[in-house]
């Protein structure tokens, strides 16, 4: 047996495997635990992603440095590793590290501090231009007019904002309200935008996308690192740190809202021009075309599978893929549906956490709104923006969350009531 061969069967050869084989491990969990899609494969605990996520900087440079130093031995000698096996294990690696390292910060390029609207007499052409693509159902929709938005009512009038528009950055400006500034955040897959102002007791916030778990969006705050899931609004770590503050928002069809709000601004978020930015076209194309919007329609169009097999459907009080609404109270929360309101003569007036809330679905203009009443005496007319038949102008509820899937929404608040009276 020759020096060389020795060598490698004395140390080299083991040696080699077991720093490709950790290296591999290690960027094969940043992928399984930090990069969504795996999901649908394997799926860790709550408490182990987490974990991963609060050491991913000490696991990725661990990782490196084992693989680093297993080619550093291939280096010394050829032997222990063919080439293309070698070739082939490198590429792996880097798939791994890249889907969980840095692929979500380059899909979801947040526009927390900046945002562009343009005038509602203005955005029928930029909604027309994405009119295919925002059918996330196969129900669709048959005209610019129909096309949902989410109406944020802020200090310098109303903004609205569409599922398509929002689905790629997740995290978009909303201006200021009362004062204080305020985000949109957006998660496809539980169908639900909820406006927040971005402070946790007295730290500010600069949040990105994370991940998702549960099928339901989970962020993360550029300053403290701390992750935050969108129905909570709390830090992962420091949850009695309190939680972002919630904003009233309005789910309604386009025309609904240029008739309200003539005056309102609508969000756009057009994919740049091959001509202009031909990488960044090409990559936005085919991570929103590609990959966000095939899954998101997953979860509209598959009436008893999510997207991402991580929820079992444990509360069978209405269909898995039912699009309720939910709202709350402090502690007391309650859903109903929009066919259950659609039943009913006039608004409903229902007590939820101690106070009295008045919830209606308006029928001109497919809307549901909730309100608190503070009067003692029932409402028996209201329209959309809290204006009762008596002159009084009523509170929205902030905590109103509208057309989102029973499902995802019963996994995280349980005890939650459904269509109270």
């Amino acid at each position: 047996m020759s020096k060389e061969n020795s060598a490698i069967a004395g140390w080299r050869r083991p040696a080699f495997w077991l720093a490709m084989f950790l290296a591999q491990a290690g960027a094969f969990i940043l992928f399984k635990d930090l990069a969504d899609i795996s999901q649908w494969l394997i799926q860790s605990s709550r408490e182990f992603t987490m974990s991963v996520w609060y050491n991913r900087h000490i696991l990725a440079a661990v990782s490196v440095g084992l693989l680093v130093a297993a080619l550093i031995i291939r280096g010394t000698s050829r032997a222990v590793c063919s080439a293309s096996l070698l070739t082939l294990l490198v590429f792996l690696f880097a798939f791994n590290y890249y889907s969980g390292m840095i692929n979500p910060k380059l899909m979801f390029r947040a526009q927390q501090f900046e945002a562009k609207f343009v005038p509602v007499n203005e955005a029928s052409d930029y909604l027309k231009e994405s009119l295919d693509k925002a059918r996330f159902s196969e129900d669709g929709y048959a005209s610019v007019d129909d096309i949902e938005v989410l109406v944020l009512e802020t200090d310098k009038g109303a903004y609205a904002y569409t599922d398509y528009y929002l689905l790629q950055p997740h995290v978009v400006k909303g201006g200021m309200v009362d004062g204080e500034e305020v985000i949109m955040t957006y998660c496809g897959l539980t169908n639900l935008g909820i406006a927040y102002s971005p402070v946790i007791g007295d730290q500010k916030l600069d949040l990105t996308v994370m991940t998702q778990l549960k099928n339901n969006l989970v962020l993360f705050d550029k300053n403290s690192g701390e992750a935050i899931q969108q129905l909570w609004g709390s830090m992962e770590r420091n949850p009695d740190k309190g939680r972002m503050k919630e904003w009233p928002t309005i789910r309604m069809p386009f025309a609904s809202y240029r008739t309200l709000y003539p005056q309102g601004k609508v969000f756009v978020n057009e994919i740049p021009a091959i001509r202009e930015h031909p990488l960044l076209a090409l990559w936005d194309r085919m991570v929103r075309h590609g990959m966000m919007h095939p899954a998101v329609s997953w979860q509209h169009d598959s009436p008893d599978t999510p997207t991402f097999p991580t929820i079992q459907y444990k509360d069978q009080r209405l269909p898995m893929k039912q699009m309720i609404y939910a709202l709350n109270v402090g502690d007391d929360y309650v859903v109903y549906t929009k066919e259950f309101l659609s039943q009913l003569e006039g608004p409903l007036n229902v007590e939820i956490g101690n106070r009295m809330v008045v919830i209606d679905y308006n029928t001109e203009f497919n809307a549901v709104t909730a309100f608190f009443n503070d009067t003692h005496n029932p409402v028996r007319q209201v329209d959309v923006f809290g204006r009762t038949a008596s002159g009084l102008n009523l509170e929205r509820v902030n905590t109103l969350k509208s057309n989102l899937f029973w499902f995802i929404f019963a996994e995280f608040y349980p005890h939650t009531d459904v269509n109270r009276v």
